[in-house]
């Protein structure tokens, strides 16, 4: 009976490491604004659509289409991986699943909760 309740914990354990590994850290978008504008490595990428990317976006961002997935892998290629990345997209979806494979990748990267519609809802600014 001890051995079984072992093995289990020792699954969940294992379960929750690994889970914790493909975790990307989440940021509201106030701390999002903050870690833009202090951290001298950061590099601003938008993973929408260039359409969606020319109706509003946040001031020095790069768009890299995370919809188009040889153009969004071709694109991480090149990127450096010695920056830190800040992910959004519209609503925060796309984004996390790209910072996700970008981790996998080796990048370090944040995620903008709630995307673009919410910097824009705290009055955060937009580039038109």
């Amino acid at each position: 009976m001890k051995l079984k309740f072992i093995s289990i914990i020792a699954c969940l354990l294992l379960c929750i490491g690994c889970n914790s590994q493909n975790e990307i850290k989440v940021l509201s978008p106030q701390e999002f604004a903050t870690a833009i504008a202090t951290d001298s490595n950061a590099i601003v990428l938008d993973v929408r659509q260039l359409k969606e990317f020319e109706s509003g976006h946040l001031e020095n961002a790069i768009q890299l289409n995370f919809l188009d997935k040889a153009v969004f892998e071709k694109g991480i290629k090149d990127l450096d991986k010695s920056k830190t990345y800040y992910l959004y997209c519209r609503s925060g979806r796309r984004s996390n699943s790209a910072a996700l494979m970008m981790k996998k990748e080796g990048f370090k990267v944040f995620d903008l909760k709630g995307g673009i519609l919410a910097w824009e809802k705290t009055g955060l600014p937009i580039l038109r």
